[in-house]
């Protein structure tokens, strides 16, 4: 499995849908995601609120970058207002039950910013736009426009991997919920298990985007596996602690490159 391969793994709990990860695989060329992911949690209230989130992302890969485009399908069952559908960070909302399309992404990733193939260290940039098009007043979304960038660093020792990412979104604020710019960050490792077959735990945070909340603060165990014709299958769980982070999570992403071999 190649060094950009691992990365899918590792980053993939915090950026579900949006990171560079998933398209880190391979060299240049077309690449295609689709995912799911469900949580669940009361977020120190009284009901349960619930969400699924289903994102189809397409993107090209060059040499040194990549750009892509991610449409996904939302949902969210409860008292709330999905502020960050990859997050699962929720504001008070409209309640009931309510699906359709969430927030559409373009990000932009440049590719070993820094790096040493001595020191086996990997750096790299990515920046989103988060465009408001969920309905706000379902409770899909804000209805406004975010921007984010963050940086991905990974070291290799052996069969293992350490990795980070630290970032910054900037938030769009809607007249009713008033939000904050705020930064988020991971830690974790990852192990080689057998020749395709990776598996790893993270630690994930995040300072809510409303004054007074509670942290985003999430733990995830994940596994990667490389399959044929460019396709990596990637399923993980995490538990949240806090009033701001969900009770429990599952997802799983699969990723395919047309027309490529094995990774």
């Amino acid at each position: 499995m190649t060094r950009s391969g691992r990365v899918v793994a590792v980053v993939l709990c915090l950026l579900f849908g949006s990171g560079s990860a998933a398209w880190a695989a391979g060299p240049d060329g077309w690449r295609v995601s689709a995912g799911y992911q469900y949580t669940s949690g009361d977020y120190g209230g009284t009901q349960s609120i619930t969400e699924t989130y289903v994102p189809v992302t397409v993107g090209y890969r060059f040499q040194w970058a990549a750009i892509r485009v991610t449409v996904p399908y939302v949902s969210v069952s409860g008292p709330a207002t999905i502020i960050d559908d990859t997050s699962g960070e929720f504001a008070p909302g409209p309640g009931g039950t309510h699906g359709g399309l969430g927030d559409v992404m373009l990000s932009g990733t440049l590719y070993d910013l820094v790096h040493s193939e001595a020191a086996r260290f990997h750096l790299d940039l990515t920046g989103t736009v988060k465009f408001g098009t969920a309905k706000a007043s379902e409770g899909l979304g804000t209805g406004e426009n975010d921007y984010a960038f963050q940086l991905d660093a990974l070291k290799e020792i052996g069969r293992y991997g350490m990795f980070a990412t630290a970032g910054y979104v900037f938030r769009g604020n809607p007249g009713r919920i008033q939000l904050r710019d705020v930064p988020f960050g991971q830690v974790g490792a990852d192990m080689l298990l057998a020749d395709g077959v990776r598996s790893g735990v993270s630690f994930a945070y995040r300072t809510s985007a409303i004054v007074n909340y509670d942290s985003v603060k999430e733990a995830s165990v994940f596994v990667a596996f490389a399959g044929p014709g460019g396709l990596i299958v990637n399923p993980s769980v995490f538990k949240g602690f806090g009033d701001s982070s969900p009770s429990w999570g599952a997802a799983v992403q699969f990723s395919w490159s047309p027309g490529r071999g094995s990774t």
